[in-house]
């Protein structure tokens, strides 16, 4: 039984990670043109001519006529490190914990909470794990070109000499408030919309879903969690370059914050409420196609590795 489960929770973490590789690099440009949007202080609107960034269209051409085909995967290389980390850490410490649970009846009986729980600490644990990649990589993402730092090694290697252990973890506080209900509302809602599924189409709880049903379950999922955490994921972002204004000149006014609240309240009072949700349509975008490609190629490795 022990080796069973050691090979479970082995075949767990590769198929997390292998989601998570392959995931990352589709949706990679997405990634670029959200983060941008959500850095940018001026409005997201055709009609202010003054902004650089103003609809997905417009500026999907303008980044192409700017630094080419290869700038809507910047900041990919330590993108992929992160996903790879958060998908093996998520997932196994997610089995982990729901194996833990099990054990108690109440859980037992209450799967929706148990699912929630799990993927809320779960979640909490990877991002702590991949912080400081993902800090480097937002900054590579949004730093003017020729500016800023050659790669991810470097730029690590910048940000502890210059800012310490705090640069690294800048935007923990709404790292961690929204990985909880986004990490957690994700596998709850993927086992709800699976199990309606199941009855919907008489399947065994034993059986696989077809990959069609995986994508759309895991869409859907990753749809419902993200416009509930949003503004938070927003706030994670800006605060995430404070102290890197030199190296963004060409991108707009730089936005200046002290913590997540303080970040939250300038955003409303210079920007209006509309603010909070800058990058909404791609960031939809990557989150429904990121949740619909992971969770499917993950429940197809896993069929492949235990088969």
């Amino acid at each position: 039984m022990d080796r069973e489960k050691d090979d479970k929770s082995s075949n767990m973490g590769i198929a997390g990670g292998f989601a998570a590789c392959v995931t990352r690099f589709i949706c990679q440009p997405l990634d670029v043109l959200k983060i941008r949007f959500q850095l940018q202080v001026e409005p997201l609107s055709e009609d202010h001519m003054t902004s650089k960034y103003r609809t997905i269209v417009q500026s999907t051409r303008l980044v192409y006529q700017e630094e080419g085909l290869r700038a809507f995967w910047k900041g990919h290389n330590p993108a992929q490190v992160l996903s790879i980390i958060y998908g093996v850490s998520q997932f196994s410490s997610y089995e982990h914990c729901n194996h833990l649970l099990r054990k108690i009846q109440t859980f037992e009986e209450h799967q929706n909470v148990r699912n929630f729980l799990c993927g809320a600490l779960s979640g909490t644990v990877a991002t702590v794990i991949t912080l400081p990649i993902d800090v480097v990589r937002t900054r590579l993402i949004s730093q003017d070109i020729n500016r800023g730092y050659k790669n991810s090694v470097q730029g690590l290697k910048i940000i502890y000499r210059y800012e310490g252990v705090k640069g690294l973890y800048r935007g923990l506080g709404p790292a961690v408030l929204q990985i909880a209900p986004l990490t957690g509302g994700q596998f709850m809602f993927y086992n709800i919309f699976g199990s309606m599924f199941r009855q919907y189409f008489n399947i065994n709880s034993r059986e696989t879903l077809p990959a069609i049903e995986l994508f759309i379950c895991g869409g859907l999922a990753g749809l419902c969690t993200k416009l509930l955490v949003y503004p938070l994921d927003l706030a994670k972002k800006r605060l995430q370059i404070q102290g890197f204004a030199k190296s963004r000149q060409t991108f707009g006014r730089h936005f200046v914050c002290h913590n997540t609240f303080n970040c939250m309240y300038n955003i409303v009072k210079q920007e209006g409420f509309v603010g909070l949700y800058k990058g909404l349509h791609p960031a939809l975008l990557k989150a429904c196609f990121m949740s619909a490609f992971y969770f499917a190629i993950y429940d197809e490795m896993m069929w492949i590795l235990n088969h």
